[in-house]
C-alpha cells in the first residue's frame, strides 16, 4: 500500500486544528512512519515501522510504550499489516514493557521483527524476556549496536543486529562487524545515506541496508474510530474474571465500533492463513481468545483511545447495529455486524466498501453491506429507509414498516441505556 492509496478514499478531509490533532469526537487521524530495507542488490525485502504524530519536525515527545502501542495498533488494527508491508516482514521497536513481558505482544510471531532499542538496559530480567520471546517463534533484532560488555550478551539471541554506521569510528568498523558475523547474526546497516557508504557497507559483509540513499521514511495516514478508553478500563476489569460470560464480554466489545473494527480486522488477519471468514463479533472473541483480547485492550488503554463520551455518534451507530440485530431471523450476529460497519462508515465520512475492506469480513458481509444482499441486507436496507423516513424504501424490502419502527424505536432506548451505564464516570 502506498501513501495516496492509504490517503486515497477519504472523501471528507478535515481542515483546521483537527488534522493537526488527529481526533474529533469517535474519529481521528492515525498515522505510521514506514522506511524501506534492502538487500546488496536493492531489491526491498522489509520495512521499519516508525511512530508518527503528524505533527511535523517539532513532533511532541510520546511516552515509548505509547508510541509502540500506536504503531501496533495502527499497523494490526487500522491498516492491516498485509497491506503495510505488502507481504514483507516489518520491524518494530519494543520498548522494555513489552520485552520483559509486562505488556503482552497481541502480533504472532511470524508477523513482526522485534527490536531491541538501544536505551534498554540489558539485565537479567530483560535476558529472561528475550528467551520467552525466542521460544515463543518471535524474530529478535538488537538495535544500534555498538559493542560493549552488557550489550553482547544479547548477540546470543539475536537474529538480526543492525548498526548506524554513523554512530561507529569508521575504524572500528571492521571489528564490530566481524565480532557480530561470529555470533551467526543477519548485519544490517543503518544510516546509509550516500552511494559510497552503501558499497562500502557492501564491502564490509553487511547483508541489510537502510537509510536515506536508498528511501526516505514515508508516513502513511488513514482514518479511524478511536476506541473508548472508559469502555477499555471495564472490559479490562470483566477480563480478569475467568468466569465471566462470554456474552457479557461481547457486549461490552459490541459497544464500542473502533474496538470492534479493530478485533474484526485482527480475527480475520488471524483466519486468513485458514482461510476461514469471520463475520461476527463473537466468532471474533472466540478466534482471538482471553489472552491475546487482554493484550488488545492494555494497548488501546496505552495508544490512548478517546477520553470523551463522544456519545451522540455513539448511540446512533449502535442503535443502527441492534436495529438490524432485532429484525434478521437467521443472521443476527451478521446483521449486527453490517449495521456497525454502515454506522463506522458513516461517521468516517467513507465508502462503507473501504470500511468492510478495512475490517478484513468476507464476501457475504460486503455484499450484504453494499448490495443489500441477504436477510443481513436486507434488514439493513429497511433500518435505513426507516432512519430516512422513507416508507417505500421500507416496504421494497418485504418488512413490515410497524415491525420496523418498533425494532428501531427499542434498538434506540437500549443503545441510550447501553451508552449511558459504559461510558458514565
Amino acid at each position: 500500500m502506498t501513501v495516496s492509496n492509504v490517503q486515497a478514499g477519504q472523501p471528507h478531509q478535515p481542515g483546521g486544528s483537527d488534522r493537526g490533532s488527529g481526533r474529533t469526537g469517535l474519529v481521528r487521524y492515525v498515522r505510521v512512519g514506514r522506511q524501506g530495507i534492502y538487500d546488496p542488490r536493492r531489491n526491498l525485502v522489509g520495512y521499519e515501522l516508525l511512530f508518527r504524530t503528524g505533527a511535523g519536525e517539532g513532533e511532541d515527545e510520546v511516552a515509548g510504550e505509547q508510541a509502540t502501542s500506536q504503531v501496533i495498533a495502527s499497523t494490526f488494527g487500522t491498516f492491516g499489516l498485509d497491506n503495510i508491508s505488502d507481504g514483507k516482514p516489518v520491524f518494530i521497536n519494543f520498548t522494555r514493557a513489552f520485552l520483559t513481558g509486562i505488556i503482552p505482544l497481541p502480533v504472532e510471531p511470524d508477523r513482526v521483527v522485534v527490536e531491541v532499542v538501544q536505551h534498554v538496559v540489558v539485565d537479567r530480567e530483560l535476558i529472561i524476556g528475550l528467551n520467552q520471546l525466542h521460544d515463543q517463534g518471535y524474530r529478535l533484532a538488537v538495535h544500534d549496536y555498538q559493542g560493549g560488555v552488557d550489550r553482547s550478551a544479547l548477540l546470543d539471541l539475536a537474529d538480526f543486529v543492525k548498526i548506524d554506521i554513523n554512530a561507529v569510528p569508521p575504524v572500528l568498523l571492521p571489528g564490530l562487524v566481524q565480532a557480530c558475523q561470529g555470533a551467526g547474526t543477519t548485519l544490517m546497516a543503518e544510516g546509509v545515506a550516500e552511494a559510497e557508504t552503501f558499497q562500502r557497507c557492501v564491502d564490509l559483509g553487511f547483508e541489510l541496508y537502510q537509510g536515506l540513499y536508498l528511501q526516505r521514511p514515508t508516513m502513511l495516514e488513514q482514518r479511524t474510530l478511536s476506541p473508548s478508553q472508559l469502555i477499555c478500563v471495564r472490559l479490562l476489569n470483566d477480563l480478569a474474571d475467568p468466569d465471566v460470560p462470554i456474552s457479557r464480554i461481547e457486549q461490552m466489545v459490541g459497544s464500542d465500533p473502533g474496538l470492534t473494527l479493530r478485533l474484526l480486522r485482527t480475527a480475520n488477519s488471524a483466519a486468513a492463513g485458514a482461510k476461514r471468514e469471520v463475520t461476527s463479533l463473537r466468532q471474533a472473541l472466540v478466534l482471538i481468545g482471553p489472552r491475546r483480547l487482554r493484550s488488545w485492550v492494555v494497548l488501546t488503554l496505552l495508544e490512548g483511545g478517546t477520553t470523551t463520551n463522544a456519545s451522540d455518534d455513539l448511540w446512533r451507530v449502535l442503535a443502527r447495529a441492534f436495529a438490524c440485530q432485532k429484525l434478521a431471523t437467521a443472521q443476527e450476529d451478521l446483521a449486527f455486524t453490517i449495521g456497525l460497519l454502515s454506522g463506522a462508515a458513516d461517521l468516517l465520512g467513507s465508502d462503507p466498501g473501504m470500511v468492510a475492506d478495512g475490517a478484513g469480513v468476507g464476501e457475504e458481509a460486503r455484499s450484504a453491506l453494499m448490495e443489500g444482499v441477504g436477510e443481513a441486507g436486507k434488514v439493513l436496507r429497511a433500518v435505513l429507509a426507516h432512519e430516512h423516513d422513507d416508507l417505500a424504501g421500507i416496504n421494497d424490502t418485504g418488512l413490515v414498516p410497524f415491525d420496523v419502527s418498533r425494532a428501531y424505536l427499542e434498538s434506540l432506548s437500549e443503545s441510550l441505556q447501553l451508552v449511558h451505564d459504559l461510558t458514565r464516570s
